[in-house]
């Protein structure tokens, strides 16, 4: 459903009550299964190669973007056998699999207890890419073929201790040396996002290496610390001066120590826990086939804010006086509050050029005005001065939980064609925020309603 044009309009101009109704209908519960993401693609992949082998068609599997290939003849008569076998064909994007393949599908039946699948679930199914007859499916040369990890920061702001050191070193700090968003509680809140967006991670990235959750010391009830995938950190185990920059409540200066996590990757994605994945991708999408990263340009000029002290546009101006002093050109746009494709040699440049702000930033216990933004905006900015990054269009959808038309926005998501990513965030503390709250839940519980290896 698009809400473009006069048809957006239109759906401003109807009341929230109305969308609110909508939503709910569209979010109703459905009946329970007791599998989980990785039980049901196994099922679809393992059905549908099973037909394959029993047609006689063959297949190759492209372990390294979790997809089947088959060439096109063979997908004629593997398809048309599918969907006489009841199962549910849905074309998904190219930049699921590979620039070689023709074509990318989803297989899926129908699981029980479900209504019938939607293409919003195609990371459950079984993805088979097409590819032109006689035409080897190897890796295209613009395919990026290094293994990636993924780098979330959380926090627990339930946890007694965490309030106490908060509370003390809030009172601690005089209120001019911190920016004022830093006091503002909202920004610590959680509903359980990290939950869902490791579901949507697994639904749709199911080729990344390894899972690094960094956290102060802390970790989900619901986590299985067993799935050797997923890798807690303390912020002790990353600071160069942990005596002296812990505890930190400052999520600028926890980003410019992900880098010394033991074991990452050269290539990691930088992901907050208010993203989410929600369509099938490949790694293409994050990253050139030479390593270059793919970032994306926000439209916005952080100069010509509406509020140029907000933390965000601060640190973006900061971000463009280093750029200009060592490369001698400048910045303009801000980037999108997407997740972010990252090179840890990238992060020694930024390290070493730019030693003196990067451990003042980490110094800082709350969010201060002289902060720099690291994986967020300034490795883009030397990544692409290095000439190893590039910008990129995201097929993205940012949800302000405090803003305005909240509900038909967020039927957007439930009812539009699945995003690449999308965001919920919170800028600010408002009014009916518990109800806000369940709103988005309810989305998220749609959208993502099988339970992740992740979780006990």
């Amino acid at each position: 459903m698009s809400f473009r044009g006069w048809r957006g309009q239109l759906g401003r101009k109807l009341p929230d009550a109305f969308w609110e109704k909508v939503l709910a209908w569209s979010t109703r519960d459905q009946s329970s299964v007791d599998l989980d993401i990785e039980q049901i693609r196994s099922t679809n992949v393992d059905a549908s190669r099973a037909m394959a082998t029993s047609l006689g068609v063959a297949y190759l599997d492209d372990t390294l973007r979790g997809v089947s290939t088959v060439a096109k003849s063979g997908w004629q008569k593997l398809s048309t056998a599918l969907q006489g076998a009841g199962y549910k064909l849905t074309r998904v994007s190219l930049d699921a699999a590979s620039y070689g393949a023709l074509s990318v599908w989803a297989v899926h039946g129908q699981m029980p207890g479900q209504r019938t699948p939607v293409g919003r679930h195609s990371g459950l199914g079984a993805i088979w890419a097409v590819y032109s007859d006689g035409k080897s499916p190897m890796p295209d040369i613009q395919d990026f073929t290094e293994p990636v990890d993924v780098v979330y920061t959380w926090v627990d702001s339930a946890d007694p201790v965490w309030q106490e050191a908060y509370r003390e070193f809030k009172q601690s700090i005089p209120a001019g040396a911190s920016h004022p968003s830093s006091r503002d509680l909202a920004r610590y809140t959680s509903r359980d996002e990290l939950k869902y967006s490791l579901r949507s991670l697994e639904m749709n990235m199911p080729w990344i290496r390894n899972i690094y959750l960094v956290t102060a010391g802390q970790a989900p009830d619901w986590l299985n610390t067993e799935n050797s995938k997923i890798k807690l950190v303390s912020h002790s185990e990353i600071f160069d001066s942990p005596l002296e920059c812990l505890p930190t409540f400052n999520s600028h200066a926890i980003e410019t120590q992900i880098s010394n996590i033991e074991g990452l990757s050269e290539y990691f994605i930088y992901v907050n826990d208010d993203i989410f994945f929600g369509r099938p991708m490949s790694p293409n999408v994050f990253y050139t086939g030479s390593g270059s990263v793919k970032y994306s340009l926000a439209k916005a000029h952080y100069a010509e804010a509406s509020n140029p002290r907000l933390a965000v546009n601060l640190a973006a101006q900061l971000n463009a006086d280093l750029i200009q002093d060592k490369y001698g050109k400048t910045t303009a746009l801000k980037f999108r509050h997407v997740a972010h494709p990252q090179r840890k040699s990238v992060h020694e440049i930024i390290r070493r050029s730019f030693t003196e702000k990067v451990d003042a930033t980490a110094k800082h216990k709350f969010r201060h005005v002289d902060d720099i933004s690291l994986p967020s905006s300034l490795a883009h900015y030397v990544a692409a001065a290095e000439g190893i990054g590039v910008p990129v269009d995201i097929d993205y959808s940012y949800v302000d939980l405090g803003g305005e038309h909240l509900p038909m926005n967020l039927f957007r998501l439930v009812r539009g064609r699945g995003k690449q990513m999308f965001c919920f965030n919170e800028v600010s503390s408002v009014s009916g925020t518990e109800k806000r709250g369940r709103m988005a839940k309810s989305v998220l519980d749609t959208l993502f309603p099988y339970k992740s290896s992740f979780e006990k």
